[in-house]
């Protein structure tokens, strides 16, 4: 007997990770979860714009707020990190 037939949906995972997909996938995810994973009052003021090379590129309403974003960079990064996977996202640039 040949191999077991696979699920589709098991077999399109494979191909993704064999084509390094999955992980821009989860980086689109992290963009549209934005809100989600910050909450609604950040979101309110800044806006996660793309990802490039890992690092995700975060639009701030003003100076005052990309300052104190940066003081939160660590606790955003971990939720992102809880919420889609690890080193999917390995730094924000605030904007």
């Amino acid at each position: 007997m040949g191999k077991k037939p696979k699920h589709i949906g098991a077999a399109l995972n494979m191909m993704f990770k064999d084509l390094g997909l999955d992980k821009k996938l989860d980086q689109v995810r992290v963009v549209e979860l934005w809100p989600e994973i910050v909450g609604e009052n950040i979101a309110k003021i800044a806006r996660a714009e793309r990802v490039n090379e890992g690092i995700l590129y975060v639009k701030v309403s003003s100076t005052t707020w990309r300052t104190e974003l940066l003081f939160q960079k660590r606790e955003i990064l971990q939720r992102i990190e809880t919420r889609i996977g690890r080193n999917v996202i390995k730094d924000i640039r605030f904007f």
